[in-house]
């Protein structure tokens, strides 16, 4: 998987796309560095386990900026919109992370069953890696409903980051409820399947994929200018809004 992400991180750097896409790139750098690390000690030890404990509260940051990158990329055309669906992300992302913080603190003084920081831990964890997946959901559920006409690489970024994201979501989350050699086997299954993404990225990402497609079909147009008049008037509804609170 490190070499996975090199290889896209290198792509990108090599293109000059780095500071097109920068929280991408930073994600891609810590996942090389992490999982390059975690390879090295054995797992299910105590030193995996705190290292793991390092470095995935760095890539919940990181992912929580990949959906603002996202937001910006994506609604550019419409900055009403892209400030108020990043003021939601933020908001709803500290206070999730703060409910299962208290949550999370409660378990750990209680001191129920086993590990209570290893569960503590794993309920922010599972907290993050959910509101992230729920927010990128409907970053794709507003570009298909809407018919956004977006550059190639910013459709590859936004499908492949959800995909990856809910691949690990729902791995991690069964490896937790099954047997060892079950949960060996659904990281692996995982692990392939997110290495083909970054693979298949490394193809598709390029320079010709920051051009804006061309329209085809005219009804479709129709459609989808309609979609977009709506749009434009929420849009000019939020900056309103945003330029009275300022």
């Amino acid at each position: 998987m490190a070499v996975c992400y090199a290889t896209l991180l290198g792509r990108l750097w090599f293109l000059g796309l780095a500071s097109r896409y920068r929280v991408l790139c930073a994600y891609l750098a810590v996942q090389a560095i992490g999982s390059l690390g975690l390879s090295w000690i054995p797992i299910r030890t105590y030193a995996y386990t705190y290292a793991y404990m390092c470095v995935t509260p760095v890539l919940w940051v990181l992912a929580w900026m990949v959906v603002l990158e996202l937001c910006r990329l994506i609604l550019e055309d419409y900055p009403g919109i892209a400030g108020a669906g990043r003021r939601i992300v933020t908001w709803s992302m500290a206070a999730g992370v703060l409910i299962s913080a208290v949550i999370a603190v409660y378990g750990l003084i209680a001191g129920v069953g086993r590990y209570p920081f290893m569960r503590s831990f794993l309920i922010v964890h599972f907290s993050v890696r959910a509101g992230v997946f729920a927010f990128l959901m409907a970053i794709l559920f507003f570009v298909f409903r809407f018919r956004l006409r977006l550059p190639r690489n910013r459709r590859i970024y936004g499908i492949g980051f959800a995909v990856c994201w809910g691949l690990e979501l729902v791995a991690d989350g069964l490896s937790r409820v099954t047997a060892a050699p079950v949960a060996e086997v659904l990281d692996s299954v995982e692990m392939v399947f997110c290495s083909a993404l970054l693979i298949a990225g490394f193809f598709l990402i390029g320079p010709e994929g920051e051009r804006m497609p061309p329209a085809r079909d005219p009804d479709t147009d129709e459609t989808r200018a309609a979609l977009h008049r709506k749009m434009a008037d929420i849009n000019r509804l939020l900056l309103k809004v945003s330029n009275r609170e300022k």
